[in-house]
């Protein structure tokens, strides 16, 4: 167990997938519909990698 501040989003990897994520999609408003969103939203899970510039395949949450 690594104990890490109580909020630290610089040391919390999900923190920099929610950023990436906000940056990406929901910041943008290009969706008209909940449904576009939440297909942006799954596709950019679905490919969005957890080693930046790395060949180590896709995260799948």
């Amino acid at each position: 167990v690594i104990y890490q501040p109580v909020y630290s989003p610089w040391v919390n990897h999900v923190e920099r997938l929610w950023q990436a994520l906000h940056d990406t999609i929901t910041r943008n408003h290009q969706c008209r519909s909940m449904w576009q969103l939440l297909k942006k939203v799954r596709h950019f899970m679905e490919t969005a990698s957890p080693f930046p510039g790395g060949k180590h395949g896709q995260a799948k949450v």
